[in-house]
């Protein structure tokens, strides 16, 4: 099992490792409008576009066949990840390849409202939660930045589809998403108290929650290098394993978010030039796939927000972005990410 795990990991990290040809180390700055590239009607020799957007292709593709080639081989069940989940990823596996390291992130400063709901952490008890196998009450809590706090204080989509689906059991939801915030400070909330938008929040594992979402934070991320993808895979090791080891009879679901659209990306509160929209963009996106190509190799339930909300460009959905920030999920937004989280939850069965 560990060699196939192993022999797995390797061929991913050979495989992003092999230079494209068809990305230079010199680039040639196209004269040409940010409307001409996305609608494919300017194509110079080089263009930062075309190479982006191909090598975003081949690696989809790669990493697709790749996983597809070792899936017959996994074991049935799949095994679980509790008993030693460091030793898996000796080696991090980004989506990027270094070539692309000019691309730098461009931090969302942009906070929005939520607040701990006071009736959830009376029911929580915090920490005091009843963990009989037998349950009738689950407490499901979601770690994450803004796009995790614009969801509401109280998750209501999320309660909707629960009560839907499940209309016997009692829930108790936590929004564990602080805005402006990146992935190495959501590790610190699940063991540290902290305080936002003058709300005091407990550390998440005092809450006990039965499930824990954990989404990309890929909104802020750091810069667009190999080493910032090393960073962010291994940050989410950190987060699986602490989960693991601190609250074992906790279950994991990774969340990955919508997809941002470059041509209106932060209009509205940004208002950043057409370069800088389109660089954030593409680095949002880089570490979206990052995200996901971690919970594959992790064998961790993914729900799958991301790769739904594109349009037929590739880019983000503007009906499932927020119109007034054009960062944040909109209202069809928000239901598409919690029905992504309620589909996951019924297909591996994490709610008896």
């Amino acid at each position: 099992m560990h060699k196939i795990r192993l022999t797995l990991l390797l061929s991913f990290f050979f495989l992003f490792s092999i230079p494209l040809n068809s990305v230079s180390a010199q680039t040639i700055i196209p004269q040409v409008t940010f409307g001409d590239l996305l609608n494919n009607n300017y194509q110079p020799p080089s263009p930062d576009y075309e190479k982006i957007k191909l090598f975003l292709q081949v690696v989809e593709e790669n990493g697709r066949k790749s996983l597809a080639s070792f899936s017959p081989r996994l074991p049935s069940p799949i095994p679980d990840l509790a008993e030693n989940i460091a030793g898996y990823f000796i080696t991090p596996v980004p989506t990027l390849h270094p070539k692309l390291e000019q691309i730098l992130a461009q931090a969302n400063s942009f906070q929005s409202t939520t607040y701990l709901p006071a009736e959830a952490l009376a029911k929580a008890g915090l920490g005091q939660a009843d963990l009989n196998p037998a349950k009738s009450s689950y407490t499901i809590a979601i770690l994450g930045d803004s796009m995790t706090d614009t969801l509401g204080k109280d998750l209501p989509h999320l309660s909707s589809l629960l009560k839907q689906n499940y209309p016997h059991k009692n829930f108790v939801l936590l929004n564990y998403g602080q805005g402006a915030t990146n992935i190495d400070q959501g590790l610190y909330r699940l063991t540290h108290p902290t305080k936002y938008l003058d709300i005091d929040y407990p550390p998440l594992f005092h809450l006990n929650p039965d499930i824990i979402i954990v989404e990309s934070f890929a909104y802020n991320h750091w810069g667009g290098e190999l080493n910032d993808l090393n960073r962010h895979w291994l940050a989410l090791v950190k987060i699986v394993d602490a989960i693991k080891n601190y609250s074992p009879e906790t279950k994991i679901i990774m969340l990955a978010t919508i997809s941002p659209n470059p041509k209106i990306y932060g209009d509205g509160i940004l208002n950043w030039p057409t370069n800088r929209k389109w660089d954030a963009v593409i680095t949002t996106k880089a570490y979206l796939q990052n995200f996901i190509n971690f919970a594959n190799a992790a064998y961790l339930p993914l729900a799958d927000a991301y790769n739904p909300s594109l349009n037929g460009d590739g880019h983000g959905d503007p009906k499932f972005i927020n119109p007034t920030d054009n960062l944040h999920p909109s209202s069809e937004g928000k239901l598409l990410i919690t029905q992504k989280i309620v589909d996951t939850i019924k297909s591996f069965n994490l709610i008896k």
